[in-house]
């Protein structure tokens, strides 16, 4: 069974749809060994299937059961989270991108490359998993891109987090974490059992203990993310040499 490197973990997976193993494919790890494996049984996508509220192909239930899994695996015992985000690396440093679908999460990170142009890497437009790791939070890629497909097998240690709303007029306010609790909330997966609920509260007060956070009002003009960024740097800043 093939191994993957996903956020920085060795998981063993055997994919029943060939839909997923390319999907996977960037992600193959270069390894005997393994942190843990997941497994999908054709009985557990039936259920996930007769359960689905909308119409649900074989494919996208086993696409979405892998992930939990996954994602869930690692709140249990590695201290990391799915943030529902649009997430890109500059000069080697993670910024986050958060919003309600629809918002323009992709359209704001689209600016960025548009402004820095090479030197934006994307590391995931929809499903990155940020994780502590000796002692910092990085933000991953993984195979879960979203319907753009963007993103990348890299990571980048966290500089800043911005939760995103719509404007006419572009503007950015640092915040603090109780004054967007619902947002950070409504962009993760709230564990049904206590014990993780409770470790998932203490990464996200960890978390945003540790970077920026910013409330951006912004519209789709590529000035919201020179704003953006210079409020990261704290300074006026032009752009980049």
């Amino acid at each position: 069974m093939p191994i993957y490197n996903i956020a920085g973990l060795n998981i063993l997976i055997n994919p029943l749809s060939a839909e997923i193993k390319k999907r996977l494919l960037p992600y193959i790890a270069n390894s005997d060994s393994f942190d843990f494996e997941v497994k999908v049984s054709q009985s557990e996508i039936a259920d996930y299937i007769a359960n689905s509220k909308e119409n649900c192909s074989s494919f996208a239930a086993e696409n979405t059961l892998i992930f939990t899994k996954i994602c869930n695996k690692i709140l249990e015992e590695y201290d990391g989270f799915f943030f529902h985000s649009s997430s890109l690396m500059l000069q080697n440093e993670g910024y986050v991108f958060t919003a309600v679908s629809g918002t323009g999460k992709s359209t704001h990170t689209a600016l960025w490359r548009k402004l820095f142009r090479e030197k934006v890497v994307m590391i995931n437009d929809d499903k990155p998993i940020i994780r502590k790791k000796d002692g910092v939070f990085c933000v991953y890629g993984t195979p879960w891109m979203g319907k753009s497909d963007i993103g990348n097998n890299v990571k980048a240690p966290v500089k800043a987090v911005y939760i995103l709303q719509r404007g006419e007029e572009n503007s950015v306010e640092r915040v603090k974490t109780g004054e967007v609790f619902k947002n950070i909330l409504e962009a993760t997966v709230v564990p049904s059992d206590r014990k993780n609920m409770e470790k998932l509260l203490k990464l996200l007060d960890e978390f945003f203990s540790s970077v920026l956070l910013f409330r951006l009002t912004c519209n789709m003009d590529i000035e919201a993310a020179q704003i953006a960024y210079n409020a990261s740097q704290n300074t006026e800043a032009t752009l980049l040499d």
